[in-house]
């Protein structure tokens, strides 16, 4: 016995994770994020500032960051690494605890 599957069908099942029937989303990140766990400075230089911060991802574009103080969005920073390394970004969201930042410049 063949049992056939409309297009449709097929397409849905294409696209289903394999746990269920929610679809798979594409990742919206332009650079793979790498997990990390790593003490820093995030520099906030308009309001002359140093804060502890601690790096919990972080790519090529930007780094996902947990920190006490939460500039607004847009807010230039840099992120200081425990390497010396910096990163010269802007905030670009907040949520669950974590602060986005976007990079503007790559690491120097």
């Amino acid at each position: 016995m063949t049992v056939q599957i409309s297009w449709t069908k097929q397409m849905l099942l294409a696209n289903s994770s394999v746990l269920g029937y929610a679809p798979v989303v594409a990742e919206r990140r332009a650079h793979e994020r790498r997990s990390v766990d790593q003490a820093a400075e995030l520099v906030i230089p308009s309001e002359q500032m140093a804060l502890p911060c601690r790096v919990i991802n972080i790519s090529e574009g930007g780094a996902g960051i947990e920190c006490d103080a939460i500039p607004q969005a847009g807010t230039s920073v840099i992120l200081v690494m425990k390497n010396g390394k910096r990163f010269e970004g802007v905030t670009a969201w907040y949520g669950n605890g974590e602060l986005g930042l976007r990079f503007v410049t790559d690491g120097v």
